[in-house]
């Protein structure tokens, strides 16, 4: 393994082409279509119920009552986020689901009670932020380390299938290749994600005003850092995949079974042997959530972690594509 011949130059040159040609791609465009209508949709369904709320109080009231919209972001925000965080499983979530329908309050006085408390970390997400906001976030941090895979996994496995990389490499090294294709692709990725959390922002507050502005902004940076710093290590790992395998489908495919078996073996794993688990930290599911931690402590050490795993899988994926035959 050898860095000394890494030239910043062209991996700046090689990353900014990688990025563009990139939306001239099938896989950019799949990403790209893939993503917008995963987040969009995301924001669609967790919106839609307030909004009809609102909608139904101005018309038959004049106005919205505050302390019903709090409570419906509440039951709608509240067993999502619980079971994402794993805080509560899915049997408990319903459970809880199924008796709050049974026992809805018939007056108004009643649904005016003060909300429970929740556990420090539910609590930041729903009371000291902005509710439906959180709940997208935490969504998209389960949801978009399956839709990535559709961006990374062609780095470099098409052109070793046609041989195309024999004629890059008469003009600059191997590692510029490789580093360069992976940063074009962070590049992207984290465009695509500013272009969801914007508009899932823009809308939220022009259509409901529910959230004062700033309080609104600052989560939305907070929300879109999270997702494009979770987003680097998945890149890696579909980066280490591609330098590994001759086949653009068969990296695709590699992709998905590793994000999604690893995931998968660890909850049906669990139900057997609870130690099983700890195989979500072979890949960053077990530290994701973190990014939306309310301690510092937390949410630096899940930044951290998604840096060591990045590090990692670029690491073997570099060794990889040195070493192998073009």
């Amino acid at each position: 393994m050898n860095l000394k011949k890494i030239n910043i130059a062209h991996v700046r040159l090689i990353s900014l082409y990688w990025s563009r040609y990139t939306v001239r791609s099938g896989a950019g465009l799949v990403y790209l279509m893939i993503a917008l209508v995963f987040g969009l949709s995301v924001a669609h369904i967790i919106i839609m119920p307030v909004e009809r709320l609102m909608a139904l109080q101005k018309k038959q009231i004049g106005q919205a009552n505050p302390q019903a919209i709090n409570k419906a972001i509440i039951d709608i925000g509240q067993p999502i986020i619980q079971f994402v965080l794993g805080i509560k499983t899915f049997e408990q979530v319903t459970k809880e689901a199924a008796l709050n329908q049974m026992s809805l309050p018939n007056d108004a006085s009643a649904s005016e009670q003060s909300t429970p408390g929740f556990e420090p970390w539910t609590d930041f997400l729903i009371e000291k932020k902005p509710a439906l906001l959180s709940v997208i976030f935490l969504i998209l941090i389960f949801g978009m380390p399956f839709v990535i895979s559709f961006l990374a996994f062609n780095q470099i496995s098409g052109d070793v299938q046609n041989h195309g990389l024999r004629y890059l490499l008469l003009r600059t090294e191997r590692c510029n290749i490789f580093f360069g294709r992976f940063i074009g692709t962070v590049l992207f990725s984290t465009a695509v994600m500013a272009i969801i959390i914007a508009t899932i922002t823009f809308y939220l507050g022009m259509k409901t005003r529910l959230y004062p502005a700033p309080d609104l902004a600052i989560w939305a940076v907070q929300g879109f850092l999270a997702l494009a710093i979770l987003m680097v290590p998945y890149i890696a790992v579909c980066s280490l995949i591609s330098a590994s395998v001759n086949s653009p489908f068969l990296s695709l495919v590699l992709a998905k079974v590793v994000i999604a078996g690893v995931l998968l073996m660890a909850i049906l794993g669990g139900f057997a042997w609870k130690p099983a688990k700890y195989i979500l930290y072979a890949l960053p599911w077990g530290w994701q959530n973190n990014l939306l931690h309310p301690a510092t402590a937390h949410w630096l050490g899940a930044v951290f972690a998604s840096l060591a795993y990045t590090a990692f899988f670029l690491t073997l994926g570099y060794i990889r594509f040195e070493t192998r035959d073009l």
